[in-house]
């Protein structure tokens, strides 16, 4: 579950791009769970109004040109080391039980 309203703009956003929020919420966490030290990145790019499930391994190589970051999930060794060692798909269904929604849909607007 989300605190996103139903008929939010992202919401149908997601829904428009992926089929469904499950299908999106899937993809998201399949790309951090599947890959090495990095970040999983929800951008929506104005121009063609989609948004794109992202992998960036370096902070500085690999971002969309003119998209919006409107989610980060941090899987590098530090983000969950320390609190989850090796278990990093419980530390990402921790991180979607906090994200704050309300905020990453204002980044959309």
């Amino acid at each position: 579950g989300t605190n996103l309203a139903e008929d939010s703009g992202l919401r149908e956003a997601i829904v428009k791009e992926w089929g469904s929020w499950e299908m999106w919420e899937k993809d998201f966490k399949a790309m951090g769970a599947m890959r090495g030290i990095g970040w999983t990145i929800l951008y929506y790019d104005k121009e063609a109004e989609r948004l794109f499930n992202v992998w960036i391994n370096e902070h500085d190589l690999g971002h969309l040109a003119g998209c919006k970051v409107l989610l980060v999930l941090d899987v590098f060794e530090h983000a969950y080391m320390l609190d989850y060692g090796l278990k990093r798909a419980e530390y990402i269904e921790a991180f979607f039980n906090v994200i704050d929604w309300p905020v990453v849909e204002k980044r959309l607007k």
